[in-house]
């Protein structure tokens, strides 16, 4: 197993049972969709200020899955990298460039796991956030979840 997966697993763990499989999703407009045939290894929220800026609101619901079980289709998708905040690490962005969806991020210090951005899931009524990552950041309005494990940035 690879380091990045190992340490989402240590921090993400306690996943809801009921996760359809496959997992699929889309964007918007449908010009991008995907599919994953694993068990998400975290389910969670993203406080950073990228998060924030990305999905133009306090925070971003992220379901990790496999890397290597995701699988993606469609001609509009492309990617914008940014600085992880706080540490010497980069995020690359997926989105959907014809309706702007933001799709999955991959982290280059979490090698192994895409990070979907829940919304996009065609089914996510078994999602239940588990953890919470980069609190320090949150804006004081922001709602925080019942029952998850908050940190103060990315554990690890």
């Amino acid at each position: 197993m690879q380091a990045g997966l190992a340490t989402v697993l240590v921090w993400g763990l306690g996943c809801v049972a009921d996760v359809p499989r496959p997992i699929t999703g889309r964007c918007l407009c449908g010009g991008v969709t995907y599919s994953v045939d694993a068990e998400p290894v975290w389910q969670g929220v993203c406080y950073c200020a990228n998060c924030q800026r990305q999905t133009a609101t306090a925070f971003s619901v992220i379901v990790g899955v496999p890397s290597k079980t995701l699988t993606v289709q469609g001609s509009t998708l492309a990617s914008f990298q940014t600085a992880s905040e706080g540490y010497q690490s980069t995020t690359e962005r997926r989105f959907c460039s014809a309706c702007g969806s933001p799709i999955f991020s991959t982290i280059e210090s979490m090698p192994g796991v895409a990070f979907l951005k829940a919304g996009t899931i065609d089914d996510a009524s078994w999602f239940e956030p588990t953890v919470e990552i980069w609190t320090r950041s949150a804006q004081p309005w922001a709602p925080h979840f019942e029952n998850t494990m908050p940190y103060e940035r990315t554990p690890g």
